[in-house]
């Protein structure tokens, strides 16, 4: 897992670096500058694009990650997989343009009574859809090929720093919000045109006629495979986005504008998870390929546990300074506090699971993610409808936390179930309940001290040296201590 490791690193390394401006931009700007209606709008917009694009991909993306390493070779183009996605892609882009052209009016009515200024900006969704659709294909296409920093690096840094000087321009009053709404969405086309032109200076954009050489069998099962993947990772990202939507609906904007806040910043410290994920999941469908069991089951311990560690250390490190964090906030942003402990709870689920998505949807039994998503689908919209209307935010909190712990539960049975996968060992379990303890104490003692610096000190303090150095001692997580022994060593020799 070194190279893993390192290019791990690396991407988080890049990807914290765009997070530090997108906290600068959502965390702190956004929300000063913005009206809380006004910041919902601009994420219910984005939002909306990726579910556009998600929508009209046709499992284009996994088709790529799981087919590619059965491929002919680079100098023949891959057997032209990438023009196969591609047409695809172009076909899943003009169904679903149609749909929302002929459902248009009934789709816009469901927000026009509390979130009306959508409305007014409802036709960036489908060219930006455009635009994220493609940057998700190509994405996917780079992984495969173990080319995964530049998507990140645009993503993350590039749009973040075009986003951040939007701001301070409009800060400066030389935009008004709408010049500055219409600047702000443009941006987001950048990142998939420079992806574009990174895959032609590559010369890897593959899309001649005489590179397509998949057989007919194999071309109907990669089809047959991205169906059900699509269908998954649809009703999927409708759970994901059901409770910003509704909350949008039935809420409005402003609610909106702060949960979606929250959502950014749990995002941000999920960054080394996610981080790791994009540079692990590669491996996955080429140790199905190779029947290399022991090594799959070794990279799935592995990102369960780093991942958790990393995941919890940062949450832990947050809320016990939360308080402090959401002061510089609008007051309207105070009920943010419940928000995001919910949602961090959901993802620290997510943390657990690892790579138990990635395993099965690789596998031969990829058809049962379906049932996993079908009863979660109408059980969110279901307790969203309950719990939205009395609770707002913290409602729609609630029932992501459910939904990730539900999910990741499932999986991780399925997986121990049919492949004798578990991510689990004893290491692990003495870390877990380490976490466990330590959040709990450091809760109870910081309740008890009113000195604001000594507060601050002790809530970074005590994550490292009752958390993060046990485990690195007794070395629990060892791609962690590992890291670390290299870290100090390098501070030796300096």
């Amino acid at each position: 897992m070194g190279q893993v490791r390192r290019d791990a690193i690396i991407n988080t390394v890049i990807t914290y670096s765009g997070v530090g401006l997108g906290y600068l931009n959502k965390g702190l700007l956004f929300p000063i500058l913005l009206l809380p209606e006004q910041v919902g709008l601009a994420n219910v917009v984005m939002l909306i694009v990726g579910f556009f694009g998600q929508l009209s991909n046709l499992g284009t993306g996994m088709i790529l990650m799981r087919f590619l390493p059965f491929m002919r070779g680079r100098d023949e183009g891959y057997s032209g997989i990438l023009l196969f996605a591609i047409g695809l892609l172009l076909g899943g882009i003009g169904l679903v343009s149609l749909l929302l052209l002929i459902f248009n009016q009934p789709i816009l009515g469901y927000f026009s009574d509390r979130s009306p200024l959508l409305i007014d900006y409802s036709f960036w969704i489908i060219p930006l859809g455009v635009s994220s659709a493609f940057f998700s294909l190509f994405e996917h296409y780079l992984r495969a090929i173990s080319k995964n920093l530049v998507a990140v690096m645009l993503q993350d840094l590039v749009l973040r720093i075009a986003v951040f000087l939007s701001l301070i321009i409009f800060y400066m009053g030389w935009f008004t919000f709408d010049q500055f709404i219409i600047i702000f969405l443009s941006l987001h086309f950048i990142p998939g045109l420079l992806l574009f032109l990174y895959l032609i200076w590559l010369k890897r954009f593959y899309v001649s006629f005489s590179y397509l050489n998949i057989r007919k069998r194999l071309r109907t099962y990669m089809i047959s495979y991205g169906l059900v993947v699509y269908f998954n990772s649809f009703g999927r990202n409708v759970i994901l986005m059901a409770d910003t939507l509704m909350l949008s609906a039935i809420a409005g904007l402003k609610e909106v504008g702060v949960f979606t806040t929250m959502v950014f910043l749990s995002n941000a410290l999920f960054v080394p998870y996610v981080s790791l994920i994009r540079i692990s999941a590669p491996l996955v469908p080429q140790y199905w390929k190779k029947r290399e069991l022991k090594a799959l089951a070794s990279i799935y311990r592995k990102v369960s546990s780093t991942g958790y560690f990393v995941t919890f250390f940062l949450f832990s490190v947050v809320w016990f300074n939360i308080d402090l964090a959401l002061s510089y906030l609008p007051k309207a942003y105070a009920d943010g506090k419940a928000i995001f402990l919910l949602l961090m709870i959901g993802r620290m689920f997510d943390a657990l699971g690892g790579l138990n998505g990635d395993i099965l949807l690789t596998s031969k039994k990829y058809r049962i993610e379906i049932w996993l998503t079908l009863p979660l689908l109408f059980l969110v919209f279901i307790l969203n409808s309950l719990l939205i209307p009395d609770f707002g935010g913290v409602g729609a909190a609630f029932v992501t936390c459910l939904i990730y712990a539900m999910y990741n539960l499932m999986r991780l049975s399925i997986n121990l179930f049919y492949f004798r996968l578990w991510p689990f060992d004893n290491a692990f379990l003495k870390m877990f309940t380490l976490s466990i303890v330590m959040f709990f104490a450091g809760v109870l003692s910081l309740k008890m001290i009113d000195h604001y610096v000594l507060k601050l000190l002790l809530g970074i303090l005590m994550p490292v040296i009752f958390f993060a150095f046990p485990v690195y001692l007794f070395r629990w997580v060892p791609d962690i201590s590992l890291f670390m022994d290299q870290a100090l060593a390098k501070l030796k020799k300096a």
